[in-house]
């Protein structure tokens, strides 16, 4: 393990290769408070756990830089995040933690997606 973070991490933390990481996605749910941001992340959950991802679901009531900062150091390959912003429009941000390369996927293309990252890496 300690060849793959001395060969996968960047300033910000570790960037664990899909086939060794402990959970493929990490999905932020920002403002805790809020019901609507917990039921679509539950269900983002929900969808990638169906498909056969394994996922770390990250609804502490704590900022946003924080948990993205956390979100680094663990170093998923892939971080979902859903807030009230991006689902303004039915979409979450997805951030593909090695090269950190982010795009907004609409809701009911994520495992799809995810999956299509992880299956190609």
């Amino acid at each position: 393990m300690a060849a793959i973070v001395e060969q996968h991490n960047d300033e910000y933390g570790i960037m664990w290769p899909a086939s060794v990481a402990p959970y493929d996605v990490h999905v932020v749910a920002l403002a805790a408070g809020s019901r609507e941001v917990a039921e679509i992340a539950d269900g983002v959950v929900a969808a990638l756990e169906e498909a056969g991802r394994s996922v770390l679901l990250d609804d502490r009531d704590e900022r946003p830089g924080e948990k993205f900062a956390d979100a680094d150091l663990i170093g998923c390959p892939v971080r979902l995040t859903v807030g009230k912003k991006s689902l303004e429009d039915g979409q979450v941000d997805l951030l593909i933690r090695e090269g950190r390369a982010e795009e907004r996927v609409p809701v009911g293309e994520i495992p799809v997606r995810v999956g299509g990252f992880l299956d190609g890496a």
